[in-house]
């Protein structure tokens, strides 16, 4: 049986764009969070030297803040 809550719930990711060498800034920002992997954000692979960050979109507002306070650039992807 599929539930339709699973469903709804893939389809609210965000997806950035963001430098390799801040990604352990992302880390310690996401952590600061208290946000579980796998649950409100994932890292996947980009092209060169960057890497995806899918991230849930209630925390899109609170995370996107700690980047610009953190001097981390992010792209939409």
């Amino acid at each position: 049986m599929i539930k339709l809550k699973d469903l709804l719930i893939e389809g609210k990711m965000i997806q950035f764009k963001i430098k390799e060498m801040d990604k352990k800034k992302v880390r310690k920002v996401l952590d600061k969070l208290r946000l579980k992997m796998g649950k409100d954000y994932d890292f996947g692979v980009g092209k060169g030297a960057t890497f995806i960050l899918d991230l849930d979109r209630k925390y899109q507002n609170k995370v996107l803040e700690l980047f610009i306070k953190n001097r981390i650039n992010v792209q939409g992807a």
